[in-house]
């Protein structure tokens, strides 16, 4: 199949999540279908002048010699164009490489930072994590120490419908235990360091 610098200008590709730059590949692909009208022209002009040179050729039978020089001419610059064209396909293949090398390599580098932010992401939570963890477990050991606290002081098991706002009054309790004033004020300012 013959690839025209239509088939380029008009050639679409699927995205993706991390893909090429599609204005880049569409510039290079404007470059590749302008590289490959201009060989078109040279052709045509080519193939314009062969066929011209045929005519003459046609026009001169008559002259053997003419006809020969002619010719000679004709096919010399056949191959020159041609050589020329193949040089240029060369030409615009290795540009092509290239530049699909360097949007590869960029791609690459790209892929390759992002993965570097990804880890670091990741390493920033696991710290974290094991901070939050920490925490739990200094919590965990402040609540027992506080449970402990409390128990100590025996105090005795509040009917829900006695306690205020879930948590059983300081004059109940001291009620209930019989305390005196100072015991009271002593449990009192224990309390409020804790609930503190």
């Amino acid at each position: 199949m013959e690839l025209t610098p239509q088939d380029v200008q008009h050639k679409t590709f699927e995205r993706t999540k991390r893909g090429f730059d599609p204005q880049e590949v569409g510039a290079f692909l404007d470059h590749v279908a302008a590289a490959l009208a201009a060989r078109d022209r040279e052709l045509h002009e080519a193939q314009t002048e062969i066929e011209a040179l045929n005519r003459a050729v046609v026009d001169v039978k008559q002259n053997e010699e003419a006809f020969r020089l002619t010719m000679n001419a004709a096919t010399q610059a056949k191959e020159e164009m041609l050589r020329l064209a193949a040089d240029d396909a060369k030409r615009l293949e290795d540009e092509a490489r290239k530049g699909a090398e360097v949007i590869v390599e960029r791609a690459r580098v790209e892929a390759e930072s992002h993965m570097a932010s990804i880890k670091h992401e990741v390493a920033a939570m696991r710290d974290e994590k094991a901070r939050l963890e920490s925490q739990i477990t200094d919590l965990r050991g402040t609540a027992a120490t506080i449970q402990n606290s409390l128990d100590a002081f025996d105090i005795p098991k509040i009917d829900p419908q006695e306690a205020t706002n879930g948590r059983p009054s300081l004059e109940l309790v001291v009620d209930q235990k019989g305390m005196s004033t100072q015991d009271a004020s002593e449990l009192a300012a224990r309390v409020g360091d804790l609930r503190g």
